[in-house]
């Protein structure tokens, strides 16, 4: 038997709009002292050129990789000092980029995370890293039933050609063919 429900008090949601057009909805609790933010864009995977698929999928994994400011390294030293969590994600039409941070530090997370959204390094050493490893996982996935499922499963249902139809992690020929300048201008 399932035991009664109790009403489940969720937070009041609060909405505003800042100068810039952004939206912002706010739900406060103090449960936890963390403050959790998630920025969403309308553009996903399925923006790729056709002959670039794995562009903003790649794009997204070296952003991870430091700023213009931070490396690597320092990156994931701010992040541990400051008890935070950046991370980035995409879909075939969106992207999210959240931060997680303890809120006494959420004006230093803030710019942490600012700085990685606004200025990403992507450098030339980890961009092909990254390239190498995207490379190696599409290898694998050719052994991969689900995966080439998937892959062919899609041009079926969306047709030949259409941007849902491409992999959102791209394709050999596609990811290496990208250059650097390709994800600075995905980024832009």
């Amino acid at each position: 038997a399932i035991a009664e429900v109790k009403n489940v008090d969720f937070p009041d949601v609060q909405r505003a709009t800042l100068n810039n057009g952004i939206e912002v909805v706010y739900a406060h609790s103090t449960a936890v002292p963390v403050t959790r933010i998630a920025l969403d864009f309308d553009a996903g995977v399925a923006a790729d050129r056709a002959d670039r698929p794995g562009t903003h999928s790649l794009m997204i994994d070296v952003m991870r990789e430091g700023s213009t400011t931070r490396d690597s390294r320092a990156l994931a030293e701010a992040q541990e000092r400051l008890g935070a969590s950046l991370n980035f994600g995409s879909s075939m039409d969106s992207t999210t980029a959240s931060l997680s941070t303890v809120t006494t530090n959420l004006a230093p997370s803030l710019t942490l995370f600012a700085d990685v959204l606004r200025n990403p390094a992507f450098a030339p050493s980890e961009v092909e890293r990254l390239r190498a490893q995207r490379l190696a996982r599409l290898a694998n996935d050719k052994t991969q039933p689900q995966t080439i499922a998937s892959r062919a499963f899609s041009p079926l249902i969306y047709g030949e050609g259409h941007p849902y139809a491409r992999p959102g992690s791209g394709t050999v020929e596609g990811v290496t063919a990208l250059t650097r300048d390709d994800l600075v201008r995905e980024h832009q």
